[in-house]
């Protein structure tokens, strides 16, 4: 009882820092960096080591154990995850997990940027609507981590999101 009681409260903490990393309340807005092509995501494998409470585990190349929700994992190109499994991960700039796809799957970031200027935002919903540079109304789907990167965006916020292999957003910057 202890242990979950412990996992309750390490995970409440773990989301609440998520959140707070998203939106920066004071500024008015989330913390977006500038995409910097010099350091951009970085791309690793990992073995499954364990599924538990809502949790996959996973211990990477560098030796450093790693975690991800269940239900967003089963979002990916991947279901059903086993202990053995491997994956390859992709990290943001923050070294946060934004993408898990199988070893050479087609999940991962494929160098497709959008830029425009946010029309709509709904966390909730995990949807952003641009006006691209070219005047193109388009809307697309945010991953999870994404959602919570961009809470409190401003409408008429210039923006550069990445898109996955699977035409999902994931990962955000400020636009140059």
């Amino acid at each position: 009882m202890k242990t979950r009681k412990l996992f309750l409260v390490f995970w409440f903490l773990a989301s609440s820092f998520s959140i707070a990393y998203g939106g920066d309340l004071l500024s008015g807005g989330p913390w977006l960096v500038p995409n910097d092509p010099s350091y951009s995501h970085r791309s690793m494998t990992a073995t499954v080591l364990k599924v538990a409470s809502d949790m996959v585990f996973f211990k990477t190349e560098e030796k450093t154990i790693r975690n991800f929700g269940v239900k967003e994992f089963n979002r990916e190109e991947i279901s059903s995850p086993q202990p053995g499994d491997e994956v390859s991960l992709i990290l943001d700039r923050g070294n946060s997990i934004i993408d898990i796809t199988q070893p050479g799957g087609k999940g991962g970031f494929i160098g497709d940027e959008v830029t425009g200027m946010v029309l709509s935002f709904d966390g909730s919903d995990e949807m952003i609507t641009l006006e691209t540079e070219e005047g193109e109304v388009q809307g697309f789907i945010l991953k999870a981590v994404v959602a919570t990167k961009l809470n409190g965006i401003r409408i008429g916020t210039k923006v550069t999101l990445a898109i996955d292999g699977q035409d999902r957003v994931m990962d955000a910057y400020q636009a140059e």
